[in-house]
């Protein structure tokens, strides 16, 4: 699916992600979006979807603007556009039941193109040698970032 492939490069590039490398972090804001699609109560309506478009654009922007640094509420706002025009519209049909029973097929694509683009930023920066190297380091990122959490928990 080309769409959700662009979303998420669109991601990457812009850093509209949570604080870290972790699966959970890189999914948050598709998943305001999922659980708002979800929370509709009518998705037939137009205007409803033109609501949780507005929210999520919303909801996204207050949880990236408290986690990372330098991203412009525009490439949120974009982000946003790209999902509902794209993976809902197009992808989709505009069928947000249908989208919702795939959910989980694509959050799991999404990761995969999201990895995928970091680990070419990270080559592209001189962070790593290659996108096998690149993901090593995410991993070993998300692995100390875990292994911090479970210290601060004893």
């Amino acid at each position: 699916m080309l769409e959700l492939k662009t979303l998420a490069i669109h991601a990457a590039r812009n850093r509209i992600r949570g604080r870290s490398y972790k699966r959970n972090s890189l999914l948050k804001p598709l998943d305001f979006i999922l659980d708002e699609l979800d929370r509709c109560p009518d998705p037939q309506n137009p205007n409803e979807i033109e609501f949780v478009k507005t929210s999520s654009k919303g909801l996204i922007f207050e949880h990236v603007k408290r986690v990372a640094k330098g991203v412009h509420e525009q490439d949120i706002y974009d982000y946003v556009d790209l999902f509902f025009d794209g993976v809902l519209a197009q992808a989709h049909h505009r069928n947000v039941n249908k989208l919702l029973q795939r959910e989980r097929s694509i959050r799991s694509a999404y990761l995969v193109y999201m990895r995928e683009e970091l680990a070419n930023i990270f080559v592209s920066k001189g962070k790593a040698g290659n996108a096998d190297e690149a993901m090593q380091t995410m991993d070993e990122a998300a692995s100390r970032e875990n292994d911090l959490e479970g210290q601060e928990e004893i």
